[in-house]
């Protein structure tokens, strides 16, 4: 005998359902605890980080600077002036504060300044925050780049000194000191004054 219209059916199986379930106080404030330790440790960490990555653009630029006032007296065959410089202008002979910027141009009128209408070929802007420059008593005057590659001072005697650019934190290597030789070549030297940033 034929059965039509009869169909079979599964079994329903009820899933089983887990009770929803918050954050206990207890675990929000262990979850709010190690996250403050480890801002704690996180925080000063990436300030030494920013300021190390401060400290090395800044003496990478002053150092370009510097290779490039020369390169430009030997390939031009002129003089080239390098000064610290704010607003545009060479600072005061004698007490020029690198931290406020730098400049580099062609001397044609032979005075070691950047005077109107002489050509500017490099400019930068004030060292970041926590960075300082700071140079020994030669190079708080402009150097003179002459046709040779000498560095000089603008009154012609040979010019040797130092500038430090260095960041008032303890990281380590606080310190870079740039070298000038009078024959216009520069080093580096790293230096760790824990923090301090003594003149050179």
């Amino acid at each position: 005998m034929q059965q039509s219209g009869s169909s079979t059916q599964a079994p329903c199986r009820s899933q089983p359902v887990w009770p929803r379930r918050g954050f206990t106080l207890i675990e929000a404030l262990i979850v709010l605890a190690v996250a403050a330790l480890l801002a704690g440790w996180a925080v000063p960490a990436l300030h030494g980080w920013v300021m190390q990555h401060r400290l090395a653009v800044t003496t990478n630029a002053l150092v370009a600077a510097f290779h490039a006032a020369r390169q430009s007296a030997l390939q031009l065959q002129r003089r080239v002036v390098l000064c610290a410089a704010q607003d545009g202008q060479c600072q005061r002979s004698g007490s020029a504060d690198w931290s406020k910027g730098w400049m580099v141009c062609l001397d044609d009128d032979r005075n070691g300044q950047c005077d109107g209408g002489e050509q500017v070929l490099l400019t930068a802007a004030p060292a970041p925050a926590g960075v300082v420059l700071m140079a020994n008593s030669p190079l708080r005057k402009p150097v003179v780049f002459t046709p040779l590659g000498m560095a000089q001072q603008p009154g012609g005697a040979f010019s040797a000194g130092r500038v430090r650019i260095c960041a008032a934190q303890a990281i380590v290597h606080n310190a870079h000191d740039l070298i000038l030789a009078k024959s216009g070549r520069i080093r580096l030297e790293d230096a760790d004054f824990a923090g301090s940033c003594p003149p050179p």
